[in-house]
């Protein structure tokens, strides 16, 4: 896997629970949604997961999610 960075974009290959930016509230953001990573957690060369933040249309807000590096393919 290459390593990503703060502002890199990409798909998610599967789903993957959020909360809602300023709500209390949880969806879940399908496979294929675009995400924007937004922290990196642990070592830069080699992460453990990616906190992630994707636009919901339909609700005109933003949804943050955390996803394991190891589940980003190759």
């Amino acid at each position: 896997m290459n390593a990503m960075k703060e502002n890199d974009v990409f798909s998610l290959p599967k789903a993957v629970n959020a909360v809602v930016v300023g709500e209390k509230t949880t969806t879940v953001l399908p496979a294929g949604t675009v995400v924007t990573v937004v922290l990196v957690f642990g070592d830069p060369a080699s992460p453990a997961a990616y906190e992630v933040e994707a636009f919901l249309p339909e609700s005109n807000s933003y949804a943050l999610a955390t996803f394991e590096a190891a589940d980003i393919p190759d």
